[in-house]
């Protein structure tokens, strides 16, 4: 059978296979072609909450996060992990082991050793406060960065666990039985701090914790007017100033009393077993403990009721 004319290869091309441009010319995919195809099939750009940078979440090699990881799988609340870039999401300094059995600092620690008389049973810190931390805290605390805050909340979750298991007397990662806390409370800023900031760090640290693990946030403690900053003040100077710099709230003795009678309702509890209240104070850094340990003290002497008081902090400096 003879080929029709329209039917013939073009010259040059017989034996080929394959789709041709005009000319017998076989495409050619470039990499800036591979890329363009690569961004269509992709998903839409995001930005990382923490730096700003664009990246795409699930895409291997790209800024996204898709590939391993360093931390270990619960390390990080799911929900953010597709809100953070490869190079951020490693470069956040977890506290995975602890060695001082009451601030949680990875090393020795010659501050609670120094402490006879603290009222502060135990903290937890998640994060340690270097200068990649130090910077992500700046941007929300001191220039109005609010889109940070949830992630800031969320990042108290891996540590908030860890106390609680370590309250109640289970392992970490088992998941929780029952409430470890009756009360979430907060470190309080001086009326010269709220002034000038505008808000309270603590207190919104607190409440965002308080939503993610269903407890109550309470207004317990005060704080006097403050000559210089805490940050500027040396270890000696810092518990110094933290012994008297704290006070219960007028409406504490009201709330606490609350919460035990609210305790002692629970089906099967009896006095007996309802002592002592436990409460968490929740706090953005931990460098000595001497403002944790004057809140606590200050409650200790305000309560109608036993207290156990712990506390959590975002970083441990």
């Amino acid at each position: 059978m003879m080929m029709a004319k329209h039917d013939r290869p073009a010259a040059g091309t017989a034996g080929r296979t394959g789709p041709f441009l005009p000319g017998g010319e076989k495409p050619s995919f470039s990499a800036p072609l591979l890329r363009r195809l690569l961004d269509l099939l992709s998903p839409a750009p995001a930005r990382c909450i923490m730096c700003g940078k664009p990246y795409r979440p699930g895409v291997p090699n790209s800024q996204g996060i898709y590939a391993t990881s360093s931390l270990p799988p619960d390390a990080f609340p799911r929900g953010w992990q597709d809100s953070l870039c490869r190079p951020c999401k490693a470069g956040i300094p977890w506290i995975r082991k602890t060695a001082c059995p009451v601030c949680g600092r990875p090393e020795q620690c010659g501050d609670c050793r120094r402490r006879t008389n603290g009222g502060l049973l135990r903290n937890r810190s998640s994060v340690r406060y270097d200068s990649f931390m130090k910077e992500l805290l700046a941007r929300y605390k001191y220039k109005g960065d609010e889109a940070l805050l949830p992630l800031l909340g969320a990042m108290l979750l891996p540590a908030y666990e860890q106390l609680a298991s370590d309250t109640l007397g289970m392992r970490a990662g088992q998941g929780l039985s029952r409430p470890a806390f009756d009360l979430i409370a907060y470190v309080p800023v001086s009326p010269e701090r709220l002034r000038e900031r505008g808000f309270n760090q603590a207190e919104r640290l607190a409440h965002r914790l308080g939503m993610h693990v269903g407890l109550p946030v309470a207004d317990l403690l005060r704080r006097r007017e403050e000559r210089g900053k805490m940050s500027s003040k040396s270890r000696s100077e810092r518990l110094q100033a933290s012994e008297s710099l704290f006070s219960a709230s007028a409406e504490a003795e009201t709330l606490l009393q609350a919460a035990a009678l609210n305790r002692a309702s629970y089906p099967g509890a009896s006095p007996s077993s309802v002592a002592p209240l436990s409460l968490l104070i929740v706090d953005d850094i931990y460098t000595t403990g001497g403002t944790l340990d004057g809140c606590a003290n200050a409650l200790h002497a305000a309560s109608p009721v036993p207290l156990d008081i712990r506390s959590l902090a975002w970083a441990r400096a």
